[in-house]
């Protein structure tokens, strides 16, 4: 058996296996809800894919695919480097930035780039100041303010089994704070990508490892098995959906349309537009999601405004830069 033999039927056990694993889904849902910690591994970079009302595991095949659907990496040609600023509601901010290449990026060599597959590297952010603190007795007055920050650490990897069907594994080290409190605790991702020149379906699970610990409180991660379509239906139009199942809320549903125009062979735009039924709890217009794209060259630039109802609007802005 040849080394790349070798390779492709690891890749495709471990993934086999991560699966295999995994807590069974039927116990999952609302009886759950409010039970997982890390909460901020739930909140999805990529404006695109936020406008889109988050059905993106079936069209990653960026960088981004590092957060949703690490078989996507596997079609990586070029490298790449992405940044999202996610303007949140209540003065939460939330950042994720990355960077994503093929292996093979630098050889003079004839064999296809991603030949050996891709590798990408990522950070998530989520920050919070002014948290009133108060005394045991409660008062009108806070005695001082604190804050909270979470971060994660991703190192990811995808491999082509074929022309059509990429899988992976992201790796991520979570460290969190809580005024004077920490935790720390390690997740991973698989996924597996299936595109031809019209259609591609994905499947894949995030977030399963060890649990939060804030001295004796104790969390398990927000798990969450996925699966999605896309399918373009002209050189314009794309449409995509994705199906979610989380360990601590609902099944949920989202789906997405993009228009592309190119006005010429550097500069382009798109409209998006979608709906994601897992973020329909407040009151209020949720839900939505509705943004928009600029291309010129290797640069792409995207907006995304979501609805939160009665905590506010969320703003989402992206860069991605091709090398």
């Amino acid at each position: 058996m040849s080394w790349r033999l070798r390779v492709k039927a690891a890749a495709t056990a471990g993934l086999a296996l991560a699966l295999a694993y995994a807590p069974p889904a039927h116990g999952f849902g609302v009886a759950d809800q409010g039970t997982s910690g890390a909460q901020f591994l739930k909140i999805s970079p990529s404006a695109r894919a936020a406008a889109m009302g988050g059905a993106y595991s079936a069209l990653c095949d960026d960088a981004y695919a590092v957060y949703f659907n690490p078989g996507g990496l596997g079609f990586l040609r070029e490298v790449e480097t992405v940044a999202t600023r996610n303007s949140y509601f209540q003065g939460i901010t939330h950042n994720f930035g990355a960077v994503a290449a093929p292996l093979l990026a630098w050889t003079d060599s004839r064999r296809a780039r991603n030949e050996l597959g891709a590798a990408a590297f990522s950070v998530t952010s989520l920050t919070v100041d002014g948290i009133e603190r108060r005394g045991v007795v409660e008062t009108d007055d806070p005695t001082d303010t604190f804050g909270a920050s979470d971060f994660a650490y991703a190192l990811g990897y995808g491999l082509p089994l074929s022309e059509r069907l990429g899988v992976g594994v992201t790796l991520k080290a979570l460290n969190q704070r809580l005024d004077a409190a920490h935790a720390t605790s390690f997740a991973a991702d698989a996924g597996a990508l299936y595109r031809n020149d019209r259609l591609s379906l994905s499947g894949g699970l995030r977030n399963a490892g060890t649990r939060v610990r804030f001295a004796s409180a104790s969390d398990p991660l927000p798990l969450l098995f996925y699966a999605g379509a896309g399918y373009r239906l002209s050189e314009s139009w794309l449409l995509a959906a994705d199906l979610s199942l989380p360990r601590d809320h609902r099944a949920g549903f989202s789906f997405g349309l993009e228009h592309r125009r190119m006005f010429s062979e550097e500069l382009g735009a798109a409209v998006r537009g979608g709906y994601d039924s897992s973020n329909t709890d407040a009151e209020g217009l949720t839900g939505l999601g509705l943004g928009a794209g600029v291309y010129f060259r290797r640069v792409q630039f995207d907006f995304a405004w979501l609805p939160y109802g009665d905590l506010g609007n969320t703003f989402r802005y992206s860069l991605l830069v091709r090398f």
